[in-house]
């Protein structure tokens, strides 16, 4: 696993652990606080699970899906949900992120161990 890879799977899982806790800094009703503590549960393991190396285990690329998936939710969440204020835009802000994170990774993990595309040329 390269250097960025797991700077965004040390992202992911930062923006899991604030997700936890942002609804109680952040005075959010009761159906965003459940909303974003099991979201964030959720973001901070896959993201530990895809920061540890086992052996020669590349970041899994399901895992990584899972994490995008759910950073697309926190983005439609807060409306879906009748979020306002501060807690629908901390979830839009940090649903990007989330899944900005999750992507990259996703996409970094599904090209390891891939042969590269080669074109044969004429002579």
């Amino acid at each position: 696993m390269d250097a960025t890879t797991k700077l965004t799977a040390v992202g992911n899982g930062a923006l899991g652990c604030w997700l936890i806790a942002a609804p109680f800094v952040l005075g959010a009703p009761a159906v965003g606080r459940w909303n974003d503590v099991l979201v964030g549960a959720a973001v901070a393991a896959a993201a530990g699970y895809n920061y540890v190396e086992d052996g020669d285990r590349p970041a899994s690329a399901t895992t990584a899906g899972v994490v995008a998936v759910l950073g697309c939710w926190l983005v439609v969440a807060p409306f879906a949900l009748g979020l306002a204020g501060p807690a629908l835009w901390n979830d839009v802000v940090c649903g990007t992120l989330v899944a900005s994170f999750g992507s990259y990774d996703a996409y970094v993990a599904s090209a390891v161990g891939r042969a590269p595309a080669v074109r044969a040329t004429a002579e």
